[in-house]
């Protein structure tokens, strides 16, 4: 069984990740029910040691869709994009594939989506916090670049502390753009931009040329 979770569909800056493994026998399964299922809930030392219990024991992926495939496509569909790539990492045709969330459509069969599949089922779990942790080192490293926006604290996430850093800095490429907030300060003129980094089709999106 192969179970799929993402990490970052609400932040305003940042791709969003999505993390796979497969299970095949019963210790492995067993390993998994040593292993909190909700990385939310998880601190980020207990994420990390989890992290690497699953890397060091099971077949996984982990793929994203970045800011621009956001902006252009729109979350959900980037999100389904980068189920997409982690599936192309497995061979699916004897495996039956669990995805938490609802109404993704795949050119494949033998998958079920999961309303809130990463506290219903371990597998799932274990495929979110692959997608968390990683999405999270992701934003770290945006942080040492960038801190200014002080990632390290919301990750992304549109916190009133964010969007005052937003309204005093400006934006960068790994902002999403057709995102509500950023969207209408852009509009309004509340915030700086380059419009050389971001490319034609992306501004179309939310009427700025």
């Amino acid at each position: 069984m192969i179970g799929v979770d993402e990490a970052g569909r609400g932040p305003l800056a940042g791709p969003v990740v999505v993390g796979a493994i497969l299970v095949e026998n019963e210790d492995q399964l067993n390993l998994l029910n040593k292993i909190s299922n909700d990385s939310k809930k998880m601190s980020e030392k207990k994420r990390e040691e989890a992290f690497k219990i699953i890397i060091d024991n099971f077949k996984y992926s982990i793929k994203l869709a970045t800011p621009e495939e956001i902006d252009l496509y729109n979350i959900f569909s980037a999100t389904t994009l980068g189920i997409k790539r982690v599936l192309k990492d497995f061979e699916l045709y004897d495996k039956h594939i669990i995805i938490d969330g609802k109404n993704f459509k795949l050119d494949i069969k033998n998958y079920e989506c999961i309303v809130k599949g990463d506290l219903k089922s371990k597998i799932i779990g274990a495929a979110s916090i692959l997608a968390k942790v990683y999405r999270d080192r992701l934003m770290f490293e945006l942080d040492k670049e960038f801190p200014e926006y002080n990632f390290q604290k919301h990750k992304g996430y549109p916190t009133k502390e964010h969007i005052e850093k937003i309204k005093k800095y400006g934006i960068k490429d790994f902002y999403r753009i057709t995102f509500k907030p950023i969207r209408n300060l852009l509009i309004d003129n509340e915030i700086s931009f380059d419009k050389n980094e971001f490319n034609y089709m992306r501004l179309m999106k939310i009427g700025i040329l």
